[in-house]
């Protein structure tokens, strides 16, 4: 157990998922108070069972409509400004390009761009007031790695980056920085069927041929969220074994050689 968020306020989105669940029993374990939220509510519950009783409120919310995440913005901050927000939250279905319907765009859209940015708004606001806090965007190497069942998930990370950057530019004078860490790739972390093959070609393409762990990418956002990366904001920070690197693997194999 540490101590590293005793007495902060941590709001996370997408809870309920692999990563999710890993950030919040992460932060809980060096002390902090949880407000987590999820879609799905039953699920939600069910991954709080794994936490320290009394430190964490479940809000289920679906942050496709407004007033779900006006709900969450004024709940975050009842009480005085969380210290940190983790929009976790992210939809990745595996739609071939040319059959993406407007409503499946939009709703990618909604809940891994729209969303976080309406939430960086007014909780990024709120800690803005507090002279202080940090913010975390869960992002993608998608957002440069073109993936052509994965369109809209990848211009939505794309995008949370550049919001993640203006924000850093907007808020950083008020004492809160604004960041993006990018995951590899867990097993079981997205809510859909992964194409045959499709772990072991992400495996294959890590420089260290192997898969993060959600525990390993909940650590990367607790540090970047301390006092530790006290002037670190506005940066992506890739966790996923380089497997984001624009390369050709005969110069990878000549390098190791």
């Amino acid at each position: 157990m540490g101590t590293r968020f005793a007495g902060q306020k941590v709001v996370i989105t997408g809870a309920a998922g692999v990563y999710g669940a890993a950030l919040a029993a992460g932060f809980a374990a060096e002390g902090a108070t949880l407000l987590l939220t999820d879609h799905d509510a039953d699920r939600l519950a069910s991954a709080s069972t794994a936490l320290p009783a009394g430190c964490f409120t479940l809000l289920p919310a679906d942050l496709t409509h407004d007033d779900a995440i006006d709900a969450l913005i004024h709940a975050a901050s009842d009480g005085g400004a969380p210290h940190v927000l983790v929009n976790n939250a992210g939809l990745y279905p595996f739609l071939p390009l040319m059959e993406v319907t407007p409503a499946e765009y939009d709703r990618i859209l909604g809940v891994n761009t729209r969303a976080p940015f309406r939430l960086m708004q007014g909780i990024g606001g709120a800690m803005a007031q507090a002279g202080r806090g940090a913010i975390v965007n869960v992002t993608s190497a998608a957002a440069e790695v073109i993936r052509g069942n994965g369109v809209p998930y990848g211009a939505s990370k794309c995008a949370l980056e550049y919001l993640t950057r203006a924000f850093a530019l907007e808020l950083g004078p008020h004492g809160v920085r604004v960041n993006s860490v990018r995951p590899g790739f867990a097993e079981g972390s997205a809510a859909v069927v992964m194409p045959p093959g499709y772990a072991d070609a992400i495996r294959a393409r890590s420089l260290l041929r192997s898969l993060s762990t959600p525990a390993e990418f909940a650590g990367v956002v607790a540090w970047i969220c301390s006092a530790e990366a006290a002037h670190i904001t506005g940066t992506v920070l890739d966790a996923g074994g380089g497997g984001h690197i624009n390369r050709r693997d005969g110069a990878a194999t000549r390098a190791r050689s």
